[in-house]
């Protein structure tokens, strides 16, 4: 072992007594509390994506433009985008939720293990279904350029924006999706008794 190594244990361990103690946060759910907000830092990739792409200029023109060269990435065009952009957050999302929250672990009661077992796979089908969905949605009332942007701007007015907010929440809700079931799927199967 490095030295290197050696500190860098050492220092994350100070940190973990340190909150331990002022915020009252033991070790192990300290674990869950880190996986929230990586999850929570996968799901600010999609949005920050999303807006990014999409926010070439604020107005219609731009935004569409925005899209379609999101889309176009896999020959998809505008309709594709926010498939494209849920994708990398989606993948990153499970991954995180996957390798913390449902990792497996030798010590622990077979139950346990089985139910994370069946979540990881869960929450793998959640991001996985949620990208698929976040293109299916978009497309719903049509594949035109002015049925997406229409389609964007009802979902973003939800939350009081328009098609840039829209699709922010479209390319985000794949992370959610797989949390969601992930999660659902781990009580079910007995997880967390």
């Amino acid at each position: 072992m490095s030295l290197k190594y050696i500190a860098s244990k050492a220092v994350e361990e100070s940190a973990e007594i340190a909150i331990e103690k002022t915020l009252g946060i033991k070790n192990k759910d300290l674990k869950t509390v880190r996986a929230i907000a990586e999850t929570g830092a996968a799901a600010g990739a999609a949005v920050s994506a999303a807006t990014g792409l999409s926010v070439a200029a604020t107005s219609g023109a731009g935004i569409t433009s925005g899209l379609a060269a999101a889309g176009g990435v896999v020959g998809g065009g505008m309709a594709a985008a926010p498939g494209v952009l849920a994708a990398g957050p989606a993948y990153a999302g499970a991954k995180i939720m996957n390798e913390t929250l449902f990792k497996d672990q030798l010590d622990l009661s077979q139950e346990e293990r089985q139910a994370r077992a069946a979540a990881r796979t869960a929450t793998n089908i959640g991001a996985a279904a949620g990208v698929a969905g976040a293109g299916a949605v978009t497309v719903a009332a049509g594949a035109s350029g002015a049925a997406i942007m229409t389609t964007l701007a009802g979902i973003g007015g939800v939350v009081g924006g328009g098609a840039i907010a829209g699709t922010a929440i479209v390319a985000a809700a794949p992370v959610a999706a797989a949390a969601a079931i992930g999660y659902g799927i781990y009580k079910l199967f007995g997880g967390g008794k």
